[in-house]
Parts: structure tokens; C-alpha cells; sequence
């Protein structure tokens, strides 16, 4: 069983860090294929890759207003007969913004229906706002707050979980903009919003620490991701099925409903920890994550589920998708504030300060549509300029805003004046640390792991002709590839083992000799401690 956690060790690494590779290239092909999109004449409404109507809608889509809507698939443009999403692209395209087009559609039971003068337009500046730029922003908030994760804790499992989840949402906002208009990722879309569901119940299994049972059988990690790969598996065969335009809705109704679940399970988990953690930081942690998670994650849940009650709700991203940002910023505080991942306060502030940043970036385009719709109902024109005007208005109010949140960060991280107080109580703990054995054991341990760059180490001690672990430091599975004895003047203490390095390499003989050397003069202190207590009888 050992080999087999090991290999979902290495393929975890690899798939997370596979998955940021996607997110880098979707980065600049997201806005690519969106500027590009936005050129051609607008019928006022979109259309999945099927050619079925979704429900999104924005004001003065012409088509939207017609009465096109979900479920009707459309058929026909201008005289053309439609089936892929480059017939009906290219159907469009051969008018011009202004011509009036008719629009054949087709609905599940059959009835087909015809509009007969369906106005080309542009697409409208606000909508392009709330369907590209604020997911876009969000989806790469995301990704930059995962990449600072996996860069610092990418090797340990918690880490990783919490990074594959951010990559997934980041691939899932970023993304959006192109299923609802060009169709090109489509199967990376989808695949990524049905491993949203399987990483949050991973994240739930292992944040703040992992519970007991993922210690004991690890292998258990992967069964929400089973999960899954079941559902992208189906999402992506039903994207291809063309006799039945309307079959991926149900693989994509099923993924929507696995990911409310999931938050719910992870809902469950947090509070559970929050009230009965063991201890008190990992209860804090919890609780605020806890929150955040509920303000994140509500909004997203109800439309997820609000189908299943026949209440459909419309996709409004000004309500949804800025509040997304409020889970990883409260993970990240739970992270900076108990150092979760033991990172120093330089990278602490620039976690912070990139998540600052990513919240005003929310801000900032949110407040651009609004600015953008108050500035059209006023004068009645929509343009580049009015946007222009727009962003320079709520720049100037976001500035000031940026430097206060700054300076409260700054305020957070500044040195409180006790010093001498904290060197005192360092003194103490190496006094402490010098006259206990087992302390010596455990201290040699951490610094051997930490020099040498392994995972995780032992400290195994015999007493009585027995061996047994007495500390471990880092996910240790049993795994020794560096064993030196804790030994001096003939007596044996125990060993100390360490497991395998984090870049893969083997040890070099003078690492394994300096160990050596500094694993003897700690037996001999500890032989020393142990002397002192019957000396002092």
C-alpha cells in the first residue's frame, strides 16, 4: 500500500502544478478570444455550443427582449441553416451591425418558432463588464493567490488542496465569457467546475490540519476526486453528443449540485472544528474560515440548487463573483495570522497585499458597471469614452481607499516592542532544551529535517530492547532513506531517520557524515541530562 500513496503523492504534485500551467496560458487566451468575439455584430443573445439559448441577458439585447430563450435551440440564421457554433458564427457575421436578421428556433418538444427581424448590435460595454472583465478579474485573483500557496506549501498536502482548488476557480471564472460566446475551452471549463466539488471536500478533509483518518488511509483523498473525474468525464462525452442539443445540461445541472454539496460538507467539517477542535488556534482558524466561507459561497450555492426547486435564477455576476474572493482571503489570514504555512512576515505582506489588491480589483470593476449604467441612464449614450471616464472617477476614490487598507496592514505586521521579553523566554527554552533529553532528541530532529531539505523525519528510541517513534516531524509514513544513531560512549539511545529529500535527490555521504557527527554529541548530552537528575539525588 505504501508504493501506492506515494504515486498519488508524486501524481497530485504533478496534476496541481499541470493545472497552473492551463491557468497561465488560459490567462492570455481568455482575453484574446473575448476582445476578438466582441467585434462581431451581436444578436442580442447567446447561445452554448449546442446553439441552445442560455439564460443570460443584459439590458437592450435585442434578441433577449424578442422573447429567445432557454431552452430553444436555434436552427437557422438569416436563411442558413445552423449546427456548430462556426456555422452560426459565420451566419452573423456576413451582416453588419444595424441589419435586421430572422431566427429560427426549435424547442424540446418539438415546436418551432420564428423571429422575423432580430436588429444586429454592438455588444454592449456593459455587459462585456460583467460577463468578461469582473470574471476574468476574479479568475485571476485566484490564480495568483493559489500560485503563492503552491509556491510555499505546494509539497504538503493541505497546501496543494487549498492551491488545485484556487486554480479551479480560476479557470471557472476566467473561462465563463468564452462558453457563453466562442466555445473554444468549453471542455476545460467544464472540467474544472466539476473538480470544484472534489477539492473542496479534499480541502475540508485537511484544513486546518488533517484529521485522523486521512492519516491512517490517505488514499481516501482521492475518492472526492473520483467523484470528479466521473462527472468531467461525463460533462465532456455529452459535449460532443449532437443528436440531443439539450443531454450536457444534465452533466452540467449534476456538477453545479456535487459542488453545493461539497460546500455544505465543508460548511459541516469547519464548524464541527470550530467547536470542537482540539486546539485553540486551529478553532480560530475554523471560525474564520467558517464565515468567510459562508459570505463567499452562499450566493453561489443558491443559484447552484435554486434549478432543482424550479426557481431558475438569472446568473448576475455583480452579485456572485466579487464575494468569491472573501474564501481565500480568510484562508489566507487564517494562514498569515497562525502560520499555518510557517512562512516568514515578508511573504506574509505580500500574501496580504496581493489579496488587498485582488478584492479592489473587484471592487474597482464592479464600480466601473455600476458607474457605467448610472452614466447611460443619465445621458443615454454608451461609448469608450464614458468608459474611460468612468474608470478615471472610481480610480480616484479607490487610491485613497488602497493607502488606508495599506497602512492597517502595515499596522498589523509591525513589531510589538517586547524584545527583551521574547529573548528572555528564548534563553529558557534552550536552557530547557539543554537539560531534557527528550528535548534535545526532538530539537535535533527538526534541525536535520530543515538542513538536509527532506519532507518529513523520526526520532525512534530503544529502551528495554524495544524500539518505538517518539517524535516526528513533517508527514512522516515510515519511509527512511538517512539512518544515524543517537549513540556516545557505547550506550545507544536510538536513531534518527530521515525520509526523502523534497527535490528527489539522494543525500551526499558528507551530509550523512555531518549528521553523524552532530547526532553523537547530542547522545552525549543526553546522556548528560540523564545523569543530572540522579547526581542531584
Amino acid at each position: 500500500m505504501r508504493p501506492k500513496v506515494d504515486f498519488l503523492e508524486q501524481a497530485s504534485r504533478y496534476i496541481t502544478l499541470g493545472t497552473y500551467g492551463v491557468c497561465f496560458l488560459v490567462a492570455f487566451a481568455a482575453p484574446v478570444l473575448g476582445l476578438g468575439w466582441r467585434l462581431a455584430p451581436f444578436p442580442g443573445f447567446l447561445v452554448d455550443h449546442t446553439l441552445v439559448v442560455n439564460n443570460r441577458s443584459g439590458e437592450g439585447w435585442n434578441g433577449r427582449e424578442a422573447g429567445l430563450n432557454a431552452p430553444q435551440v436555434v436552427t437557422r440564421i438569416a436563411g442558413h441553416p445552423v449546427a456548430t457554433p462556426g456555422e452560426f458564427a459565420d451566419a452573423v457575421q456576413m451582416h453588419s451591425i444595424g441589419d435586421k436578421i430572422s431566427v429560427f428556433t426549435r424547442r424540446p418538444e418539438g415546436t418551432v418558432r420564428l423571429y422575423p427581424t432580430i436588429r444586429l448590435q454592438a455588444f454592449p460595454a456593459q455587459s462585456f463588464i460583467e460577463l468578461f472583465w469582473l470574471p476574468y478579474g476574479v479568475g485571476m485573483a485566484y490564480f495568483a493567490i493559489g500560485l503563492w500557496i503552491f509556491l510555499a506549501r505546494g509539497r504538503d498536502r493541505s497546501g496543494r488542496a487549498l492551491a488545485f482548488f484556487c486554480a479551479c476557480v480560476s479557470l471557472s471564472a476566467a473561462l465563463l465569457f468564452d462558453v457563453l460566446t466562442t466555445h473554444v475551452l468549453t471542455a476545460v471549463w467544464v472540467s474544472a467546475v466539476a473538480f470544484l466539488g472534489g477539492a473542496l471536500i479534499s480541502l475540508a478533509m485537511r484544513f486546518p490540519v488533517e484529521s485522523l483518518q486521512i492519516r491512517r488511509w490517505p488514499w481516501l483523498l482521492s475518492l472526492p476526486y473520483a467523484v470528479s473525474l466521473t462527472l468531467a468525464v461525463w460533462a465532456i462525452v455529452s459535449l460532443g453528443n449532437t443528436n440531443d442539443p439539450w443531454v450536457y445540461l444534465a452533466a452540467r445541472s449534476t456538477a453545479y449540485r456535487f459542488t453545493a454539496l461539497a460546500c455544505f460538507v465543508f460548511f459541516g467539517v469547519m464548524f464541527f472544528r470550530a467547536a470542537q477542535g482540539r486546539e485553540s488556534a486551529i478553532r480560530r482558524q475554523a471560525r474564520l474560515v467558517l464565515v468567510g466561507g459562508l459570505f463567499a459561497f452562499t450566493p453561489i450555492i443558491v443559484w447552484f440548487l435554486a434549478p432543482a426547486f424550479g426557481v431558475p435564477l438569472l446568473f448576475n455576476s455583480l452579485l456572485i463573483l466579487p464575494g468569491l474572493l472573501l474564501f481565500p482571503i480568510t484562508v489566507a489570514v487564517a494562514i498569515t495570522r497562525y502560520r499555518l504555512l510557517e512562512i516568514d512576515d515578508l511573504v506574509n505582506r505580500a500574501i496580504v497585499y496581493g489579496l488587498l489588491t485582488a478584492v479592489l480589483a473587484g471592487v474597482f470593476t464592479a464600480a466601473i458597471a455600476l458607474s457605467q449604467k448610472v452614466f447611460v441612464a443619465m445621458t443615454g449614450e454608451e461609448s469608450d469614452a464614458a468608459i474611460v471616464l468612468t474608470t478615471l472617477i472610481v480610480a480616484s476614490v479607490v487610491s485613497p481607499v488602497r493607502s488606508l487598507l495599506q497602512t492597517w496592514v502595515d499596522r498589523q505586521f509591525r513589531e510589538v516592542p517586547t524584545g527583551a521579553l521574547r529573548s528572555f523566554g528564548e534563553q529558557v527554552g534552550q536552557f530547557l532544551q539543554l537539560n531534557d533529553a527528550d528535548m534535545l532528541a526532538h530539537r535535533l530532529l527538526g534541525e536535520a529535517v530543515s538542513a538536509l531539505g527532506a519532507e518529513a523525519g523520526a526520532v525512534v528510541r530503544v529502551e528495554d530492547g524495544h524500539a518505538r517513534t517518539v517524535h516526528t516531524h513533517g508527514p512522516w509514513r515510515g519511509e527512511a532513506l538517512l539512518s544515524v544513531p543517537l549513540a556516545s560512549g557505547g550506550r545507544s539511545f536510538g536513531a534518527v531517520l530521515i525520509g526523502p529529500r523534497r527535490n528527489g535527490l539522494r543525500y551526499r555521504r558528507s551530509e550523512a557524515e555531518a549528521l553523524s557527527e552532530v547526532a553523537e554529541k547530542v547522545a552525549r548530552a543526553m546522556a548528560i541530562a540523564e545523569l543530572r537528575p540522579t547526581q542531584a539525588a
